[in-house]
C-alpha cells in the first residue's frame, strides 16, 4: 500500500507499507500493515501512542462501532477508519473537515491524500 499525503504546508509526503491486508466482513475488515518506509512517518503501525495505532484494528463506521473507545470514534471524528481509541491516522473526513496523519514532532493536518493499492 502506498499513501500520498499533502499537508497544510503544501508539501507532499509518502508512506509505503510492504505488508497490507484487510480481512473480510466477518473479521470486521481488520487492518494489518507492516514494513513502513517513507517520509510521512508511520502513523498507522507505530504511532507514538499505542492506543492510536490503526494496525490490527477493525474498521469503524458511523453505524458500526468496532473501536475500543467509549463511544464511536467515527461519529466523534466524522468519518470511518481503523480506530482503537480514535487515531493519529485518518485520511477520511476528519474532525475539522480534513484528515490527520500525526507522527512524533508533526501535528500538521492532511488536506489531500491518496491511498494506492496493488493487487498481487
Amino acid at each position: 500500500m502506498w499513501l500520498q499525503i499533502q499537508r497544510t504546508d503544501g508539501l507532499w509526503y509518502w508512506a509505503e507499507y510492504s505488508t497490507f491486508s484487510i480481512s473480510d466482513e466477518v473479521g470486521k475488515y481488520q487492518l494489518m500493515v507492516d514494513g513502513y518506509s517513507g517520509d510521512a512517518g508511520d502513523a498507522m503501525a507505530n504511532a507514538a501512542n499505542y492506543y492510536y495505532r490503526a494496525n490490527g484494528k477493525m474498521f469503524t463506521t458511523l453505524d458500526r462501532d468496532n473501536d475500543l473507545q467509549n463511544g464511536n470514534c467515527a461519529v466523534g471524528l466524522n468519518g470511518g477508519w481503523w480506530y482503537d481509541r480514535c487515531s493519529t491516522s485518518q485520511l477520511n473526513i476528519g474532525q475539522h473537515g480534513d484528515g490527520r496523519w500525526k507522527t512524533v514532532g508533526t501535528d500538521r493536518d492532511v488536506v489531500t491524500s491518496r491511498m494506492l493499492l496493488k493487487l498481487n
